[in-house]
């Protein structure tokens, strides 16, 4: 028997929690036990059955302790090449242009006036949804739009292709759905409107840069004039009006995150249902402020006065990255960019030097040779995340951290072990929230 790879002891308050990162398990153990634990460890884990026979039986019943010729690795990777290599979904992702009403310090995009999808892009975008759609292979749809900002050009470019979505879903008896990450300022009842009318019920990712004092001095229409009020005036009439689902994304920083929890103070009106069932609250620190610090404590107690409302929350050490992976990582994944270039991850800039193919007239994607398998094949070549305790929940990032770092080892968490204790704290929290179970 051997102690698994996954299991992480810490002392979290007053108590011991035992978790194992790829069961998604946790047992809180008194010193006591978690001493005779210890000592187990040390010596040979066999005696553990000696010492406590129910706790032995327990652990490994629950596959905190597993047979030596178990390979742990092995079995994330069957599970996440299960998961990555569905040929029944598709996910697609179009960028209608690389044009946007804001301009955020922290973006990595170029942005480029004027551009939208020209009439040719458009038309091959709906033909390659149509054979999509009639392939027997393909049982559901998701098309999400993303940008530059994809609510500059709706009417022109994205309601043609959720149009062809719809008419072709229904011919060919498919589910779809639909989603946007914007900016949210641009939302308007015509835009709600379109889809309460078509019966269609979008998600959304929509940003905000902190709490209003912070948001207005990132992103505002002038000088004078911040766009915060309106965002969330939005949110709440998308919220209020129609069958619609809203991840609202916080943007955090060292200087914005102290009075993020106040924004939930203003998104009034809403009902306990649309609360725990239509909006979650997800915080993300802002990649160019991420360093190793204590920023995480005052994060924790944001979230728990917005759970304390009733909000539901989450952050990004809350992780689980094999069994939801990214979109890049499935095979059956691309993003068009208005001119037809092809990507797979949107967190990179969309320009022509950095595509991996190209949206043919026919409505084919023509991906650069050999691309596809090289990411698909770039995950679990990394040394250090073959050793890590976190790896069934980190994944070693994504692919595209994968493909990038293909000549050296690294690691997200800078291989700090308090960070990575952190992920486990969020992932022991989560279990406790969603189950209630000790």
């Amino acid at each position: 028997m051997k102690f698994s790879q996954f299991n992480t002891v810490l002392k979290i308050t007053n108590r011991f929690a035992l978790y194992n990162s790829l069961e998604q398990k946790v047992i809180f153990l008194d010193e006591q036990l978690k001493d005779i634990l210890e000592v187990a460890l040390q010596e040979d884990i066999l005696q553990l059955n000696t010492y406590h026979p129910d706790f032995y039986s327990y652990l490994y019943e629950n596959n905190f302790l597993v047979t030596k010729d178990v390979n742990e690795i092995e079995k994330i990777q069957i599970l996440s090449k299960e998961i990555d290599e569905n040929h029944s979904d598709f996910l697609l992702t179009v960028n209608p242009t690389m044009n946007c009403n804001f301009k955020c310090w922290y973006c990595y995009e170029t942005h480029i006036k004027d551009s939208r999808m020209e009439s040719s892009v458009l038309e091959s975008t709906k033909l390659f949804i149509e054979k999509q759609l009639a392939s027997d292979k393909i049982n559901n749809f998701y098309l999400s739009f993303f940008g530059g900002e994809p609510l500059l050009y709706f009417n022109k470019n994205v309601t043609p292709l959720v149009d062809t979505l719809k008419k072709y879903s229904i011919i060919h008896n498919k589910a779809f759905e639909v989603s946007f990450t914007t900016n949210g300022f641009l939302i308007n009842d015509d835009f709600i409107n379109y889809f309460i009318e078509n019966d269609i019920k979008p998600s959304f990712q929509i940003t905000l840069d902190g709490y209003k004092e912070e948001h207005n001095k990132v992103r505002f229409v002038n000088k004078q004039k911040g766009s915060y009020d309106k965002i969330i005036e939005n949110i709440t009439h998308l919220l209020m009006k129609g069958e619609f689902n809203v991840i609202l994304r916080v943007n955090y920083t060292d200087i914005n995150l102290i009075n993020a929890f106040k924004i939930i103070d203003d998104l009034v009106g809403l009902s306990d249902e649309i609360k725990q069932n239509k909006l979650i609250i997800d915080f993300h620190r802002v990649w160019q402020n991420i360093q190793l610090d204590d920023l995480d404590i005052l994060l924790t107690e944001n979230i728990k006065i917005i759970e304390s409302k009733g909000f539901k929350c989450h952050s990004t050490y809350s992780s689980n990255n094999v069994l939801n992976s990214c979109y890049a990582d499935k095979r059956n994944s691309a993003t068009i960019n208005y001119n037809g270039d092809l990507f797979k991850c949107t967190a990179r800039d969309f320009l022509p030097k950095n595509r991996s193919g190209y949206l043919n007239e026919e409505g084919d994607l023509i991906w650069d040779d050999g691309y596809i398998e090289q990411r698909m094949n770039s995950k679990f070549k990394n040394k250090p995340c073959l050793k890590c305790k976190i790896l069934p929940l980190c994944n070693g990032g994504c692919s595209q951290h994968a493909m990038e770092n293909k000549e050296e080892d690294y690691c997200i968490y800078h291989g700090d072990e308090n960070e990575k204790n952190k992920v486990v704290i969020a992932n022991i929290n989560d279990i406790l929230k969603s189950n209630n179970e000790i």
